[in-house]
């Protein structure tokens, strides 16, 4: 039997890059996935998906009503990924304080809204958490203070939730390094992306699968007595290499 049958996962920012990949993954192990995202319409191109609802998962009604309409689908919720996030690369002097609430609404206000709605129907189900946090949490990578700070707040969160909300339900991070996914390569060629890749310990970038599969592994049964660990995905960058940018 598929490990994740008869199981409902909720994949936030799921239309492309490492959300899409773990739907995917899912999906192969025999869950029922439900994908979000604020673009709708890329949903579609998801084709492993058993439901797609769109919204602003920063905003305390639509991230409840993703919940909600889950729950009320299929009866049930056994492992919510939350992935959905926005990338700004900007000096702290001049990011405005609207990006800085924007980069906190998506990257974790999001995650403590659509989490803390969740825990009872994945406490009924002995379910799972899985946070995607960042590199830029544990390291300096390139100025995007904001986006870091979130990052650390995901990290900080999972931690006190997984205390929290044990033996009912686990909650765990993982820590993505480059990976190659549309807001950091979009503009790259084939042969700059090796050669971005060859700074790294493991001589590549990541790929959107190579997260997926930690997150699988994760929220699986192999993991079970994992709980508040935040796992980094990086292919050794945090072992001392120069700054990614």
């Amino acid at each position: 039997m598929a490990e994740f049958a008869d199981r409902v996962v909720l994949v936030t920012g799921a239309a492309r890059g490492i959300g899409c990949a773990t739907a995917a993954q899912f999906a192969d192990a025999g869950a029922t996935v439900v994908g979000a995202d604020l673009d709708v319409e890329a949903l579609e191109a998801v084709k492993e998906l058993s439901l797609r609802l769109g919204g602003d998962v920063g905003d305390t009604d639509e991230a409840h009503q993703i919940i909600d309409n889950t729950v009320a689908a299929f009866g049930r919720l056994d492992v919510l990924v939350n992935n959905a996030g926005a990338w700004l690369l900007k000096p702290t002097a001049e990011i405005t304080p609207e990006e800085w609430d924007d980069q906190l609404s998506t990257n974790l206000r999001s995650f403590f809204l659509l989490t803390r709605r969740a825990y009872p129907a994945l406490a009924e189900t002995g379910g799972n958490v899985v946070n995607v946090a960042s590199i830029a949490a544990l390291r300096f990578t390139t100025p995007h203070v904001a986006y870091a700070s979130a990052k650390a707040g995901v990290i900080a969160m999972t931690r006190d939730l997984a205390a929290e909300y044990a033996p009912d339900v686990r909650v765990n991070a993982v820590a993505p390094g480059p990976i190659d996914t549309m807001h950091i390569t979009a503009s790259m060629t084939p042969e700059e992306k090796a050669d971005f890749g060859r700074r790294y310990p493991l001589g590549r970038m990541g790929e959107p699968d190579d997260v997926a599969h930690a997150i699988v592994f994760l929220a699986s049964p192999k993991a079970a007595y994992i709980t508040g660990a935040t796992l980094p995905v990086t292919g050794g960058t945090e072992l001392g290499v120069p700054s990614l940018f």
